[in-house]
This record gives structure tokens, sequence and C-alpha cells, in this order.
């Protein structure tokens, strides 16, 4: 503390030099005052760490300047009264004036050294304790929360709340705690304030309380002990922290589109049923569902329809599920839910509760018979059904993994066995699905490495017995050699989207093999096959045009067949393609005429140029009463709307002549010659059949 200031006021110029001599001897720089005034002049004109004032001084005396020194100094100087008055009221007034404390005459001079550096130090602790004490007044205001000091009774002692927030948990202070909240908070409450006492370390809680139009509040409260008895509460409104918590929980499990839960709340929630089981020993099933035909919903409709088909279904489950089973797709809660959508058009259902595997077949039938009820979309009215699998726990898989695959390949098998069914899961259906996947790769691999191959099967007249188209035909030749039936992978190729990409190809070498057949002299028609995703791909008639400029073959050598499935959507769409592909001057058939839907309208309307009549009804010809009742009315009916007919499948002679007979253009078939190479059509070309005779080609 050397080099501190200090300012002596005093008359009596003895004890004046004695005060100086014995601070000085301490360390300190000293500056004397004959009287009040002058002590107030002096400290005017410089500051100082400490003053000593006597009491009795003329002119201005120790009191009066005290209240001046104090004034101008502020609370944090520290001044001794220095006074030969022993009586209380003296002591007394000193304070009163703002004397820090005071020193009795006669003065000990050698302790009054110590005694100033003394009320120096406990000044500045003082100053200290002040300037501590603000900070944690501003830090505390500082804070959003509500500061509640509770004493050991669990009185409430002092609340401090920001005025400018509102906050509706507060206490007031002088309040029991026990009246404060309702009795479920006070239990929180004093079990944390309990075990902070006794533990010495700070608890967090958090509480709710009801709010208003329902909706709760939500609070947290952090209690620290502060010397085993007297604690602090910090109380903060947490209801928007929760609000956001569940919203993001809500993106987490839930299904956006549908509000049921989706796969990992669907997962979740399937684990902890099967941990249940395992423990209880119960059995519990698994249904996985999928909207038949919901791709050409989104296809032909758009994704809006689309989506509110999804939401009724979702809706229709909700209803005909029992409570208590556990649907993916949503519900208000992850507990209390019963449905959940995997993804696109899946659903799982979770039945925990069952005796046998018979009791998931009643609920599977109900909900599939629910499905089956007409949608109405844009207008529209249209039946989606629903293909269900099964699985059961723990014969069909003790993890939720393995069930939900288990399930889905049972549904596949409900979709192979006709759509619109309930198929339970057996372990010939995951040799099944290994092929499925082993057949999707190979088909990939198979347009990578260019493996399909374009065969052609005559068309010939039936007036000139000449040929005057041919049909072509993909095969997928293997590595080794083989080849593989259409049969065997043209259905899959649809069903996983790599029918268009096959089919680009093949109409693209077929153009190429009609090109090259016309520059040596050959004109024939060539019809190529379109699949129903090819007709409703936005991109058709670039890839068709594309194809012809490619080639460099005539549009009017071109056409391309078409089965009624494609044309199920009899829409402003449909028609635009089909007059822009007939503007181009390419062909239209509609093959397999008779097989499906066979709506007299739509042949009506749309820009039909063939009908090709299918193979079943040439089955059994001549013989056959009913195909030949059909074919008579199909041929009729053809000859009316002014359509050109080619018969499918004509293997005898007689078939042959009867079909001529009836007005048929041409026909096709093993009596003129089975699907060929390229190479071979030039060959069969110059080949002359009388229809009627028995001229088979091998």
């Amino acid at each position: 503390m050397s080099g501190l200031r200090i300012l002596v006021a005093d008359d009596d110029l003895t004890t004046a030099l004695l005060m100086q001599a014995a601070l000085v001897r301490a360390g300190f720089a000293v500056t004397l005052a004959a009287d009040g005034e002058e002590a107030v002049q002096a400290f005017a004109q410089a500051p100082f760490d400490m003053v000593l004032l006597d009491v009795d001084m003329p002119r201005l005396d120790g009191f009066a300047v005290c209240r001046e020194l104090r004034r101008r100094g502020g609370e944090e100087l520290p001044i001794l009264m220095v006074t030969g008055m022993d009586d209380t009221a003296s002591i007394e007034a000193a304070f009163e004036a703002g004397a820090t404390d005071f020193i009795n005459k006669p003065i000990t001079w050698a302790l009054l050294g110590h005694r100033v550096r003394y009320v120096l130090r406990a000044t500045r602790a003082a100053a200290a304790l002040r300037s501590a004490n603000a900070r944690n007044a501003a830090m505390l205001d500082a804070l959003p929360d509500t500061l509640v000091r509770i004493d050991g009774r669990n009185q409430i002692v002092e609340v401090r709340t920001d005025p400018g927030m509102e906050c509706c948990c507060a206490p007031s202070a002088g309040q029991a705690l026990a009246a404060a909240y309702p009795p479920e908070v006070i239990a929180i409450l004093e079990r944390a304030l309990d075990d902070t006492r006794r533990s010495g370390k700070p608890r967090t809680v958090e509480f709710q309380l009801g709010g208003a139009e329902d909706r709760p509040s939500h609070h947290e409260a952090r209690l620290s002990s502060i010397d085993g008895s007297e604690a602090l509460c910090l109380l903060r409104d947490i209801t928007e922290r929760k609000e956001y918590e569940h919203r993001i929980h809500r993106l987490a499990y839930y299904d956006s589109l549908t509000g049921l839960a989706n796969r990992r709340g669907f997962i979740e929630r399937l684990e902890r049923e099967i941990a249940r089981a395992r423990q209880t020993g119960q059995c519990l099933a698994i249904l996985f569902l999928d909207l038949d035909r919901f791709k050409s919903v989104n296809d032909t409709l758009g994704h809006a329809a689309g989506d509110a088909l999804l939401q009724e279904a979702a809706g229709r489950l909700r209803h005909v599920t029992r409570p208590g089973d556990f649907v993916s797709h949503g519900a208000e809660s992850l507990e209390s839910a019963e449905f959940a959508r995997l993804g696109g058009d899946e659903f799982t259902v979770l039945l925990p509760h069952i005796d046998k595997a018979e009791d998931a077949l009643p609920i599977a039938e109900r909900i599939r018979s629910a499905m089956s009820a007409p949608y109405v979309l844009a207008g529209q009215s249209l039946a989606i059904t629903t293909s269900i699998g099964i699985a059961l726990y723990p014969e069909d898989g003790d993890d939720a993994a393995t069930l939900i695959k288990h399930a889905d390949t049972a549904m596949y098998d409900a979709k192979v066995h006709g759509r619109n069914g309930c198929r339970f899961y057996n372990p010939g259906l995951t040799a099944e699905a290994v092929h499925r996947v082993e057949l999707e790769a190979g088909l990939r691999r198979a347009l990578a490495l260019d493996e399909f191959v374009v065969m052609y099967q005559p068309q010939v007249d039936a007036h000139s017995g000449r040929i005057d188209a041919v049909e072509a035909l993909v095969r997928w030749r293997r590595a080794d050699g083989s080849l593989v039936p259409p049969l065997d992978f043209i259905p899959f190729a649809e069903e996983c989207g790599l029918i268009s990409a096959i089919g680009a190809r093949v109409l693209l070498r077929a153009c190429h093999d009609a090109a090259a057949w016309m520059r040596r002299g050959l004109r024939l028609r060539v019809a190529v096959n379109l699949s129903p995703m090819q007709f409703r791909a936005p991109d058709l008639l670039e890839r068709v045009c594309e194809a012809l400029d490619r080639s460099g073959l005539p549009p009017g050598l071109l056409e391309l067949e078409i089965t009624e499935g494609a044309l199920m959507e009899d829409d402003a769409r449909t028609r635009a393609t089909l007059a822009a592909l007939r503007g181009l001057g390419i062909g239209i058939a509609l093959d397999d005429f008779g097989t499906g839907y066979s709506s007299l309208s739509y042949l009506k309307r749309l820009p039909l140029g063939r009908l090709k009549v299918d193979r079943s009804f040439v089955a059994g010809l001549p013989d056959d009463a009913d195909n030949l009742a059909i074919v008579r009315a199909i041929l009729a009916l053809a000859r009316h709307l002014g359509f050109r007919i080619t018969a499918e499948g004509v293997e005898t002679a007689a078939q042959a002549a009867l079909l001529a007979g009836l007005e048929a253009d041409s026909l096709q078939g093993y009596l003129f010659s089975r699907p060929v190479a390229a190479a071979q059509i030039e060959a069969l070309a110059a080949r002359s059949w009388t229809i009627g005779a028995r001229d088979r080609a091998d």
C-alpha cells in the first residue's frame, strides 16, 4: 500500500505533524490541512485514497467536512474521524456524517499505520463485495429465468423475475412452496430440493402446468443448495423447446403425408413388441400391404391424385383395424399409433396380440376388402386393389428386419398370384425372391452387354399368300448362348422398370433391320410391341422419331402394337399420343384384342388402324364353336369400323382357310414360320403360301 495519498486535517499542528510522521514511516504520502476549509480545498485540487479528520476544528468542523467529502468522493472513500470525545452521541454523529471509522485520542502512534492499512483493506474488500454483488445482480437480471430463493422450511424468501417477460409459473415471496404449485409438481420439486441439500450438487427437473386453450406449458427447474438449508431455484419456461422437440420427433417418426408412423417409427415399435413377445412367449404378426397398380395412378392422374389416394388408403386402414394393432403410416403419438407407411404405396400393420397364425388372416381380409372399394380421384372412380403379405413371429423371423422382409416377400407372392389377395410367408418364397434379385441383375447386365436379340415372325397376306409384314420379338441370349423365353423375363422387366430401356433397344434394332431390307428391295412393314410403361412415357414420340431418323426407315413401314391395358386410361393424353403417332404416318395396332377391357367406345374414339385377334381365340378352330362365334363377331366388328385384322396363333391350314374365309387381312403363326433372325427374312419373303393347303414351315 506504499505510495497511497492520505489527507490529514487537524488544527493542532503538533498532532498533525506527529500523525504525518507516523504515516510517512508506514509508507504513505501525507498532505496536511490546518482546518476544515483547507481540507475541502486540498481535496478539490488532488485525489486522495484516505482522509483523517479532526472533529473539533475552527470555521468548519470535522462533521461538516466529512459530509462534503463524502458527497464529492463517493461511498468508497475511507474517512476516519479523529476525536477525543468518547461519548456515544459524537460517534453516532460521525457515522451519520459519513465516516468510515474513528480513532480515539490520545493516538498510539506506533499502531496508527497498521490501523490505516486495516481500514484501507476493509474498504477495498467492501468495494470488491459491492462490485461482485452488482455483477451478480446484473447477471441475474440478464437471465431470462425466474430466480426463487427458498429457505430450509421450503418457504419462498425472494423472487426475481424480468419485468419485461411473462412468467406464468413464478411464485410469490413469502408464499409456502407447497401453496405455489399443484401437488404433483410440488412432489417433483421437493424431491429435487431434498436431493440437492443432501448431496450438495445441483439438480434439474421438468414439470408441466395446464395452459390456456388446453395448451400445456412446460417448465424446467434447476435447484442448487446454498448452505445445506437454503436453496436457489432457477425456473425457465421451455414450452417452445418442447414443441420444437415434438415437431422434430414428428418429422423423425411420422409420415408427413398421412400422419402415420414412418419406417423408423414402425421398426422401433416392432422391436419393442418383439422383445415383449419374447418375454411373454406370445405371437405377433406383420401385414405388408401394397396398392396394386398405384404407379399407373401417378403416371396418368398425377402425383397430387396419388397423394390423395395414399391419404384415403391410410384413413381406411384406421377404420378397419382393431384397437391395438399398429399400422405404419401414423397416429397422434408413437405409443398409441396403429399404422405405418414404409414408403411409396407400401403400408405395414403390426398385430401384437395373436394366439395363432390364423388370427391374422381375417384382419388381412378385412383390410383387403375395405381397400377394394372404389376411390374417387380427380373426378374419376378408380378400383384400386391391395396385395397383402403376412409374416409371423417367431416362425418367420425373430427380428424386425427379417419379419418385414418376409412379409414383403409374401406380398409379392400375392401379386404373382393375381393381386388383390393375402398370402402367408413360407421359406420357398425366399428362394423365389433371390431368383428375382438375380434376374434383375441379369437383365441389367444384359442391357450393358447387349445380350438382347430381335427375331421376326412373318405376317402373311391372307389373299396373296405372301409375307407383307413381320413382328419384332425380343429374345435374351445369355453369355453361354442359351435363349431365355420372353415370358420368363418380360413381365419382370415391366415390374422392375427395365422394359422401357429394353423396348427402346428393340425399336431401334427393328427399324434398322427393316431399313436394311428396304435398301435391298424388300419393303416389309415391321410391327414393334410397346409396353404400357413405354406408351405412357413422356418421351415416347422423341424415341420413335429418333429410331426412324437414325435408321432411315419411312414412318409408313413402322407399326406400333399396343395392348388394351396401355389404353386403360382413355384420356386426352392417350388420344393426343395416338394422334401424334398417326400424324407421322405410323400404323397403330391393338394387340391381343378381346383379352382385356374390350371397350367398344374407345375403338370408335381412338385412331387405331389394326386389330390383332389373340391366339387364345384362334386355338381350337375350326371345331371350337365358342371361339368361332367370338372370332366371327370380332371380324364383323372390325370390318364395320374399318379396321384391318391380323389373326395370331395360326398353326393349321384349316385355321388359315377359315380365317381367310372370314376376311381376315393377314395371318401369323407357326403354320408359316417360327420367329427367325433378321438374316432369314429375305428367304422367307421369297416364298408363297396357298391358304387352305397344308404347307407348314418348320
